[in-house]
């Protein structure tokens, strides 16, 4: 390789490790309590009219959309971990960030984002 390759690839790591650590403190400054309301789901595969009754991969449909729609980032990869409409609950991961939503106190219906713990190889 030659060491303007090497410059290269570098630049673009270094960028890509600030950008994560901007995304991290953003997502621990502003990723709580976000309402998810009928112009937040503007574009949304998933119906405000279809919140209540949805599955685990139609909420991560949902957090993705709120994910870029608020944070500007793209969304390269999102999983739908559990679904208990009854209870007003559904969680999952969007870019390696995990998500809750669930029902406030007022009823509204809320996502969280905060940063996924990691796994040790001995949680494996």
């Amino acid at each position: 390789m030659t060491n303007v390759l090497v410059t290269s690839l570098i630049e673009n790591f270094v960028m890509a490790a600030m950008q994560d650590d901007a995304l991290k403190a953003l997502i621990s400054d502003l990723g709580e309590g976000i309402v998810i309301d009928p112009e937040l789901l503007e574009g949304c595969s998933v119906a405000a009219h279809d919140l209540d009754d949805m599955d685990a991969a139609q909420a991560a449909e949902v957090a993705a959309h709120v994910f870029f729609t608020l944070f500007e980032t793209k969304v390269l990869e999102q999983t739908g971990e559990s679904a208990e409409p009854e209870e007003g609950e559904w969680s999952g991961l969007v870019n390696g960030f995990r998500f809750v939503i669930e029902r406030d106190g007022d009823g509204d219906l809320v996502v969280d984002f905060s940063e996924a713990p990691s796994v040790s190889p001995s949680d494996a």
